[in-house]
């Protein structure tokens, strides 16, 4: 089968003008515009020679160094109609119009060339104001020489004049209008460019946000699952350590519950970070986020840390992959926090509430707050709870409780935003509280 190249599918791109792509020759002379110019120059003076070659050939003119001058003087200054398009209009209308009236040629042509170089390089309306006072300079001008030009032409008629007025504003306003035409052409042209620009601009930053977004929703679970984990595992082995040579088999328990928990660690990081590298279809064969039915394992965990967890639901769970998520990683830290900064907790209870509208996540505990371990958290955990509750439009409530101890309060509203996010696409916050 024929393969296509990338020649042959430009080959059919239009350009941003809405227009047919320029083939070599227009590229060519895109690229080299003075060509062009140089080509315009020659071109009219080609024609002014000819038509004044006719001329003196009928015998109705004769050529003299000032016509020389003149037309070689026109023919200069067109060169330079692209870089100076008002500077060549002005000298232009003094060589053709005040200098000398060349009603015997086609020299004030030049006026309508140069019309159009300022309508195209500087703007329409410039190019209108031009050319009337062009044409008005152009009117004193053969009136002026009206005299002259009756001796060495003959007397006009009665529409002599208003004729070649005519022929001079339409030949004005045309060189005006085309000017015009290529002066919005290329503003156009510019406009796309620019709103090209400006939607290649948006989609990098729409890009830059989601990756950032991203990476909050990573590190909020990295931040879960290194947080509980390691603070599992530390409990697990100071236990063992202090329960070693007393209680031999008790600390074999506590070693294999502290193995099982850096491995199940391991699990979850390598599913999280795993999202980074996985094409779309493999990212759906993962493992699924935690939820509801691994809510007791999770408990059964911090029991075996030492932490006395009493664990109650009441109602149906919903069917969310988000919610659950939420609620898990809501339990996951306040038993983390209980179980770092209340050790001497005698009673932690964990009660799941899910209602027709809302679930209601409370985690209480009775302890006096001291630390058992010289670490300090960031201050950020009730900040990746709240931000894990705000998705579904929820809240959360941490503070001491009414009868000693703390308590920390999710409400989680059923049915909102959150439920689209998927594998736990919040932008909860890393750290711990």
């Amino acid at each position: 089968m024929a393969m296509r190249g990338p020649s042959a599918d430009r080959a059919h791109v239009p350009s941003a003008d809405g227009s047919p792509p320029a083939g070599a020759p227009r590229r060519f002379l895109r690229a080299r515009p003075w060509l062009v110019d140089v080509a315009v120059s020659l071109v009219f003076t080609a024609i002014v020679a000819a038509t004044l070659a006719s001329e003196v050939a009928a015998g109705q003119a004769a050529v003299t160094v000032w016509d020389v001058v003149t037309i070689a003087g026109t023919a200069v200054a067109l060169l330079f109609r692209r870089r100076a398009p008002l500077t060549v209009l002005v000298a232009v209308v003094l060589l053709t119009t005040v200098v000398t009236f060349s009603a015997q040629s086609n020299l004030i042509l030049a006026v309508p060339i140069a019309l159009y170089a300022v309508a195209a390089f500087r703007s329409p309306t410039v190019g209108w104001i031009a050319g009337a006072a062009a044409f008005a300079v152009t009117v004193v001008s053969l009136f002026v020489r009206l005299p002259q030009l009756a001796a060495s032409l003959g007397e006009p008629t009665a529409f002599d004049i208003p004729v070649v007025l005519l022929t001079i504003a339409m030949a004005d306003a045309v060189g005006v209008l085309l000017g015009a035409n290529t002066w919005q052409r290329a503003e156009r042209v510019r406009a796309l460019t620019e709103r090209a620009e400006q939607l290649a601009r948006e989609r990098d930053s729409q890009a830059q946000i989601a990756t950032l977004a991203e990476r909050s929703r990573i590190a909020g679970e990295m931040h879960d699952i290194v947080a509980h984990s390691l603070s599992v595992m530390i409990t697990l082995a100071d236990g063992a350590d202090a329960t070693l040579e007393r209680d031999p088999a008790g600390a074999r328990r506590a070693l294999a519950q502290l193995t099982d928990t850096g491995r199940s660690a391991l699990r979850d990081m390598h599913r999280t970070l795993s999202v980074l590298r996985e094409s779309t279809d493999a990212a759906q064969r993962r493992e699924p986020a935690p939820g509801y039915a691994d809510l007791a394992v999770l408990v059964d965990r911090f029991r075996t840390a030492g932490l006395p967890v009493r664990y109650s639901v009441t109602g149906a769970p919903i069917a969310s992959a988000a919610l659950e998520l939420a609620v898990y990683r809501v339990v996951q830290e306040a038993l983390t926090n209980a179980l770092r900064y209340a050790p001497d907790a005698e009673h932690v209870a964990v009660t799941i509430d899910y209602g027709t509208t809302t679930t209601i996540v409370t985690v209480t505990d009775d302890g006096t707050g001291t630390p058992a371990a010289v670490t300090v958290g960031s201050g950020r955990g009730l900040i990746g709870m709240t931000e894990r509750a705000a998705v579904f439009g929820g809240t959360v409530e941490a503070g001491p409780a009414d009868a000693g101890g703390w308590r920390v309060r999710a409400v989680l509203p059923h049915g909102a935003t959150g439920t689209a996010a998927g594998d736990g696409a919040t932008g909860a916050g890393a750290g711990d509280g």
